[in-house]
């Protein structure tokens, strides 16, 4: 196996891999590049006239058909945000517990068998694992054609409104298709005329530390859709600085609305760098009931930004100051 250069084709599992402005092995700097398009444009009569107006800020024109400028921000802070927590997330991960975890699939799934090159799945039907050493991690997945889907996984992105699976960036499994193809250092494959049957069976021998599957496996069924949406994968990154009570998140976000509202009145220019000045780290908040959930007044900057309390400029701006790179797609 050859390194990676640019322009230059590099042979992976038999097949040869051509110059790509993404690159070969995943970067920051290339992650969760914007886009306008949705993944699947939204149903004005589905989501009814309340929940269509309360989304508008996410689109530039009146039919929803285009992401915003500022939705562009905000997705691609939040994803970056989670690319950031995955990262030392995957870094916290024991490599011996990693591969007691993969093996237990393995001898669940019983007819993996290593893979050499892609070109013997040619056209072949079945099961598959893929794997990444660098970040301890794997995926199953499963294909009528398991050298074109590997293959897939290799050169496709993730849709830049579904980098972001869950609740929020907190809590989302890192999307495997923003992985490339030499991040994949080993393949197991199962022929098999039912693929679904035996990607299930594995993916239910998984722990779920270790595996980037973001729905269960199986046939997916109306059932099994609906199933995952209710109640959709979510990983805790176990980011939590501190705890707040309630009553003391209520005050500090209170304190960086008022903070915004005063260098509004003012018409001071530095409000973006006074911003990021502030602290960021991720608290834990109890609410009354018990249940937690995790906050970061950067949080908050995006929601002032969403209310309208930041224009686009500023929002940008703080993003800038925060070390963030404003990238803007090619339209």
């Amino acid at each position: 196996m050859t390194s990676p250069t640019d322009g230059v084709p590099t042979e992976h599992f038999g097949e040869k891999l051509r110059g790509s402005k993404f690159g070969h092995k995943m970067t920051r700097d290339m992650y969760a590049y914007p886009s306008r398009a949705h993944k699947q444009r939204p149903n004005r009569e589905l989501l009814g006239e309340q929940l269509w107006k309360d989304t508008a800020w996410c689109y530039r024109d009146e039919e929803h058909t285009q992401h915003s400028d500022l939705y562009l921000l905000w997705q691609r802070d939040g994803a970056l945000r989670n690319f950031d927590l995955s990262m030392e997330y995957f870094n916290s991960l024991d490599a011996d517990e990693f591969e007691t975890a993969l093996q237990h699939v393995l001898d669940k799934g019983r007819t993996f068998k290593p893979v050499e090159s892609l070109a013997a799945l040619d056209g072949k039907e079945g099961a598959y694992i893929m794997i990444f050493d660098e970040y301890k991690q794997f995926y199953i997945g499963q294909s009528w054609d398991v050298r074109k889907r590997i293959k897939q996984h290799w050169g496709a992105r993730k849709p830049f409104d579904r980098l972001i699976y869950g609740r929020s960036m907190y809590e989302s499994i890192f999307p495997v298709d923003e992985l490339r193809a030499l991040d994949n250092t080993r393949i197991y494959a199962a022929r098999s005329r039912n693929p679904f049957a035996v990607e299930e069976r594995a993916e239910a021998a998984t722990d779920q530390r270790f595996c980037l599957n973001r729905m269960m496996g199986g046939e997916p069924t109306p059932i099994a859709r609906m199933l995952s949406g209710l109640s959709p994968r979510s990983r805790t990154h176990g980011v939590a600085s501190a705890s707040l009570t309630y009553e003391e998140f209520e005050g500090e976000r209170d304190k960086l609305d008022d903070a915004i509202a005063l260098e509004r009145s003012a018409a001071e220019p530095g409000l973006p760098s006074l911003l990021a000045q502030m602290d960021m780290d991720i608290h834990s908040v109890q609410r009354e009931d018990g249940t937690q959930f995790p906050w970061s007044r950067r949080d908050s900057i995006a929601a002032a930004a969403r209310h309208g309390d930041l224009s686009v400029l500023e929002y940008a701006a703080f993003l800038t100051a925060m070390g963030e790179k404003v990238v803007w797609p090619e339209d």
